[in-house]
């Protein structure tokens, strides 16, 4: 018959929560119990299964994960870092897709409480203020990641990178090779941080920069090739005197441009430049390859993680804060100076 957590307890002649937090170091635990405990997983060849280890908090070793699109990239890269903490806790991963839509993410976050999750990280898409109030009255915590609260104020743990410096940053590098004719494809305006405030730091950045860029320079994307290819016909068409530089709000969206203007018969960057953001694994084999803003997707999701685990450990809710991730220019080859 196997051990049960039970057994484990009587043997140790300590209670079944204080084999929990020995466990799962949830809680801080005397070295004279912690040792007893220890001793008697030992000699079992105890392995602690779902259910057990979540007897004294009513909670089971399931981490959700609520992110808009799988096939994205970005979330992608941003799971195997979660993965890689969870992993290390003992704890499983639950991934679900919510495809953008918040009544989705609603339903998917009360399934998580059925499921007695320890803890979820959302990468969500517009996060108002009736939102966050309604996550901090979940029965676990939430960590954002790859999103902030549009209301613009730090009330739900989130780790980010920050969107508005990525492209002022961005800006600042076209323009110090000496481009002064700078368009802009955008994400969606509902998309809060990597449409909204990265639109933003654009427009901060050209004025600051004393730059005239003209309506038909900013066009509004979705972060698709497609929205790359359609925004730079846009821009070709509607522009009385064409961009020497196109910063998109992704590489894929960057992609796209590049194909637009090839199609058109000029050449990236002998007569356009092109820089995208991410420094996703398109923008290395695309021709020329692409000068790009690197977000440490990676990383990102790692420490959403830790800052999670770190809630559940605290058993807190939040402690509303605000972590960025620091981000990198990289040069390649579709930008040239002129």
């Amino acid at each position: 018959m196997a051990v049960t957590i039970e057994d484990i307890a009587n043997e140790a002649k300590v209670s079944i929560a204080t084999v929990s937090r020995v466990i799962n170091d949830t809680k801080a635990v005397s070295p004279e119990l912690k040792q007893r405990v220890l001793d008697a997983v030992e000699r079992n060849r105890f392995k602690p299964n779902t259910f057990a280890k979540g007897l004294a908090t009513d909670k089971s070793n399931i981490i959700g994960v609520i992110v808009r699109d799988l096939s994205n990239s970005v979330i992608s890269t941003s799971i195997k870092g979660i993965n890689r903490v969870c992993q290390k806790k003992g704890f499983t991963v639950m991934i679900c897709e919510s495809d953008g839509d918040r009544k989705k993410e609603k339903v998917l976050l009360e399934r998580m409480q059925e499921q007695r999750a320890s803890g979820v990280l959302l990468a969500g898409v517009n996060i108002d203020s009736d939102r966050v109030k309604w996550m901090l009255d979940l029965d676990f915590p939430v960590v954002l990641l790859t999103q902030q609260a549009s209301d613009g104020k730090t009330k739900i743990n989130t780790v980010i990178h920050d969107n508005k410096k990525a492209v002022i940053d961005a800006v600042e590098f076209l323009a110090a090779n000496g481009h002064k004719r700078i368009a802009y494809i955008s994400g969606p305006k509902e998309d809060y941080s990597s449409g909204t405030l990265r639109l933003q730091g654009f427009r901060e950045a050209v004025d600051k920069l004393g730059l005239e860029i003209p309506e038909s320079y900013i066009t509004i994307g979705d972060f698709s090739y497609d929205s790359g290819v359609k925004a730079m016909q846009r821009i070709y068409e509607e522009s009385m005197v064409l961009p020497t530089a196109v910063l998109a709000c992704c590489d894929m969206t960057a992609v796209g441009a590049q194909a637009c203007i090839a199609k058109f018969g000029m050449k990236v960057p002998e007569d356009i430049s092109v820089m995208g953001i991410d420094d996703s694994e398109v923008s290395m084999y695309v021709t020329p390859a692409l000068s790009t803003v690197r977000i440490p997707y990676y990383d990102e999701g790692k420490k959403a993680a830790e800052e999670l685990f770190s809630l559940i450990e605290n058993q807190e809710k939040t402690t509303e804060k605000l972590t960025y991730v620091p981000h990198k220019i990289i040069r390649r080859f579709s930008v040239k100076k002129i």
